[in-house]
């Protein structure tokens, strides 16, 4: 073989080492890079600051520490299994999905946010959280309380303040008669002067009145003891009966103003009814409110914002 020859393959042997070296390069980059993707896409604890989205059912804390009925969810299977207990309030989405929060930005209950804090994604959890880091304390104020069957007199004496506040817009001394604002019956001016006004309710025996979700029947009338009575029809409350607060404003003014003051003079929206030995309860706080409170999470995503 002469020198020529020896020399080409010489070249030859050279290029095809260097491009060995050249391929174990590349895949050495390639694996870092490849190992780097792994360390940029593996699971963090969560911290504050850290955008994520969430799946999770709300529930109310039964009694014995049980598990009571679910008051919101993302996830539209819950929702709509019939076989599931709902709250009162419980009101189904159009639309299901994930929710997504910053962790610690006040978007969501405190105790909520805290749960979330140190977990994974992936993770599914259950935490309980207290009235205190939830939706806090109901408000006294707004709950309203009234017998199934009412005495109410026939023949009141108010002054012009109280017939003012309890019948808003009615001169008294301009009209001999006016139909109760709330129930519907016919009320007698019997007489009025500049301090105080007469009247007479004039309500129909045994009819049926409907101011409410419920009918409530005229069951007594009595001149004599000047009074009459009212029977609330119980029977027909069910777990998803509710009042609007406007029309506690025509039921009891005075009430209703005070509510509206201790909401931070804002009217709430409506009240849950529940009837129960002889009590009829009108609770016009959120749902949520004085609730211990219990939520299963599951973390579907964590993204760190540097």
């Amino acid at each position: 073989m002469d020198d020529e020859k020896i020399c080409i393959i010489a070249i030859i042997a050279a290029v095809l080492l260097l491009a060995g070296l050249a391929g174990l390069s590349l895949y050495d980059d390639y694996k870092e890079k490849d190992k780097k993707d792994d360390n940029r896409t593996e699971v963090v604890q969560i911290m504050d600051g850290d955008e994520v989205t969430v799946d999770y059912i709300g529930r109310f804390l039964g009694a014995g520490s049980d598990q009571g009925p679910v008051f919101d969810t993302s996830i539209r299977e819950v929702a709509d299994d019939i076989s599931i207990p709902k709250s009162q309030g419980f009101m189904p989405k159009p639309v299901y999905d994930d929710l997504a929060f910053t962790v610690g930005s006040g978007q969501m209950v405190k105790g909520f946010e805290e749960a979330v804090l140190g977990k994974k994604q992936g993770q599914t959890f259950t935490v309980t959280v207290p009235p205190d880091k939830g939706y806090g304390a109901a408000i006294p104020e707004l709950i309203y309380n009234f017998n199934t069957t009412q005495i109410l007199p026939l023949r009141e004496v108010l002054s012009i303040d109280e017939f003012s506040r309890s019948y808003q817009g009615i001169s008294a001394g301009d009209v001999r008669s006016f139909l109760h604002p709330f129930w519907g019956w016919e009320v007698a001016v019997l007489n009025s002067n500049a301090l105080e006004v007469t009247i007479m309710h004039q309500p129909v025996y045994g009819k049926d009145y409907h101011p409410l979700p419920w009918n409530v029947t005229v069951k007594d009338i009595s001149t004599e003891r000047n009074t009459f009575t009212l029977q609330h029809q119980v029977y027909e409350i069910s777990t998803r009966t509710k009042v609007p607060f406007p029309e506690m404003g025509k039921f009891d003014p005075s009430w209703a103003n005070s509510a509206i003051v201790a909401n931070s003079n804002n009217p709430p929206m409506e009240g849950f009814v529940t009837s129960m030995g002889g009590t009829i309860t009108l609770d016009f706080n959120k749902e949520v409110a004085g609730k211990t409170l219990l939520f299963q999470i599951t973390i579907n995503s964590v993204k760190r914002v540097e």
